[in-house]
């Protein structure tokens, strides 16, 4: 999910957890905690692009590193607490921390404006707290035990691989044992439904005293509302596979296998895709659609001059691990090649526009055969984004399709 998204979680799990005992400590290091999984994107400096796709949503989205990171930090923090000298570990502790958190955000998400500011509004709270801290004269030590510390931290960490689950990108979640992406397909990486009213809650209960009860009901209504939303969108997926099985029926389409997925911002508009041994399917479908039918297109299998590159070449090879195997190739001018991930669906920003998948990487082919990775493009960027946004929204409630006969 989306920067801001893990942030509230991460705070609002580590305040249900120890927010009676340490009060708004417990959020703060709840939305830190919630945010070092992504910490894996400051890696992407050292890395070809190919590697850091692979590497992100890796180890540090794993079990095993979150029963870890908890642990070192559950101690860490205790002991902070504990020395004479804690202001200062402190103020030392939370610069590296939001300067690491904070550049992180600014490299992730598919909106540049909406990551960007938030970033800011992250690096601009966190220097608050750094300059509230140093300018405090008394302090007092958190109750709360090595123990209760490191449960916290788990919690807060944990959350966030668990919750990238319900994503279509997924987690490699059980890593080192196995790399396969865990993605059940049901909620956009950026869904407001989920977000905002978890994060008024949080807001809400942040301004009240951890000694009012009301403070925790405020808390626990926001992860009931944003569990009770999950749920609902697991819902929604069930409904969207249904209709999404009998359009295929109806069309005598023979299929190995499908899969659906929600489009960004919203769980009403959905995208399937289904792959027979020579073609792929795909179509989009809103629940306010008139016909509960998928309008489905053909897209055929590779291009035959690729067959042997896609089974040797390491950076292809990688590409498909990454789009689970729904992808489609092509060559576009010379050594320019371009590799559709066909999972996250289409737009057009015009209605006389074509079909332009989401999710494309660029290639390069070099001399001697083999595929260099120059980066991907996930979206219209170039497009005026209040054009895009018109289209989605129409296209959410059904009224566009008359204009795209």
């Amino acid at each position: 999910m989306d920067s801001l998204t893990q942030i509230v979680l991460g705070a609002a799990v580590a305040e249900a957890a120890l927010g009676k005992k340490i009060g708004n400590r417990a959020m703060v290091w709840g939305a830190i905690a919630g945010t070092i999984p992504d910490l894996d994107v400051l890696a992407n400096g050292f890395m070809t692009p190919i590697d850091a796709l692979a590497f992100h949503r890796g180890i540090t989205h794993s079990f095993l590193f979150e029963i870890i990171a908890a642990l070192l930090l559950g101690w860490g923090v205790f002991k902070m607490y504990q020395s004479p000298r804690h202001k200062w570990f402190g103020i030392v502790g939370w610069s590296i921390l939001s300067a690491a958190i904070g550049i992180s955000i600014l490299f992730l998400g598919d909106f540049g404006l909406m990551k960007t500011v938030i970033g800011l509004l992250f690096l601009a709270g966190s220097g608050l707290l750094i300059y509230k801290r140093y300018n405090r004269t008394s302090y007092t030590t958190p109750k709360a035990s090595i123990m209760q510390w490191q449960w916290m931290f788990f919690l807060s960490l944990i959350t966030h691989p668990i919750l990238d689950c319900f994503t279509t990108y997924g987690t490699q979640i059980l890593l080192p044992f196995s790399d396969q992406r865990v993605a059940f397909n049901n909620i956009a990486v950026a869904d407001p439904a989920y977000t905002v009213p978890f994060l008024i809650c949080l807001l809400i209960a942040m301004f009240l005293a951890r000694t009012n009860p009301n403070r925790s009901r405020w808390n626990n209504a926001g992860l009931i509302i944003s569990s009770l939303y999950m749920i609902f969108t697991l819902y929604n997926k069930t409904r969207i596979n249904t209709i999404f099985e009998n359009s295929l029926r109806q069309e005598h389409i023979v299929y190995s296998r499908y899969m659906t997925t929600p489009s960004i911002l919203n769980n009403i508009l959905w995208s399937g895709i289904a792959e027979t041994d020579s073609a792929f399917y795909f179509g989009q479908y809103s629940f306010f659609d008139k016909q509960k039918t998928f309008k489905l297109m053909k897209r055929d299998k590779n291009n035959p001059e690729f067959a042997t590159a896609l089974e040797e070449d390491p950076t292809l090879k990688t590409l498909r691990w990454f789009s689970d195997d729904y992808f489609a190739i092509e060559r576009k001018s010379g050594d320019s090649i371009q590799y559709y991930d066909l999972r996250f669906g289409t737009f057009r920003v015009k209605p006389s526009d074509p079909d332009n998948f989401v999710f494309k990487f660029i290639l390069q082919e070099n001399p001697v055969g083999k595929f260099t990775l120059l980066g991907q493009d996930d979206g219209p960027r170039d497009a005026n984004m209040g054009e895009v946004f018109k289209m989605l929204w129409n296209r959410i409630l059904g009224n566009v399709e008359e204009e795209f006969k």
